[in-house]
């Protein structure tokens, strides 16, 4: 009797604190939700959280143990270099970027127009070409499951999808260089 007493103590507090924890975890997602919500919306708002952000996240971007990469990208019509930190995942012959505010957002409209950025992730960098808007659903298993389930809660619908260069185009891109034309 006296067996059974302190095992159903002991399995009953388990449950209570694995509820405890999903809880928590749904109210952080639909958090995270509300926020992403709101960010989509409000451009401004989503100008000063990015600031916030990028200032946390930017020291850290690209290294080997950073989750976030480094992503260069030149203004489509400034022509200026700027970084991104943001996180990317490898996916088929390059990376996919999610594009959770939309694809509205100046880094992913800044490649789209000059085809091409760099990337930082894990130590190394990457140049990468021809960008495809891909509907998040063909790219999913790119991602890590907790990803997927924010993702899905949060209504993301698309990704970026860049390619490391082929073979042929590294081999035209070194042929220009020796030849000094520039694109």
């Amino acid at each position: 009797m006296m067996q059974t007493n302190v095992s159903t103590r002991f399995f009953g507090g388990v449950f209570k604190l694995l509820l405890a924890l999903i809880t928590l975890l749904a109210a952080q997602m639909l958090l995270f939700t509300a926020l992403i919500q709101l960010m989509r919306h409000h451009k401004r708002f989503r100008v000063k959280v990015f600031k916030l952000f990028n200032s946390v996240t930017l020291p850290l971007a690209g290294r080997r143990f950073s989750p976030y990469g480094l992503l260069k990208h030149t203004g489509r019509r400034s022509h200026q270099t700027y970084v991104t930190p943001l996180k990317v995942y490898p996916f088929s012959d390059g990376f996919v970027l999610t594009l959770t505010y939309g694809p509205d957002v100046d880094w992913c409209r800044n490649i789209l127009a000059s085809g091409t950025c760099a990337l930082t992730w894990k130590g190394q960098e990457y140049a990468l070409e021809k960008p495809e808007m891909l509907p998040i659903s063909q790219a999913w298993e790119a991602y890590p499951l907790s990803t997927r389930l924010v993702g899905r809660v949060g209504g993301v619908k698309q990704c970026l999808w860049v390619h490391r260069p082929s073979k042929a185009s590294a081999k035209e891109g070194s042929a220009k260089d020796r030849a000094g034309v520039t694109s």
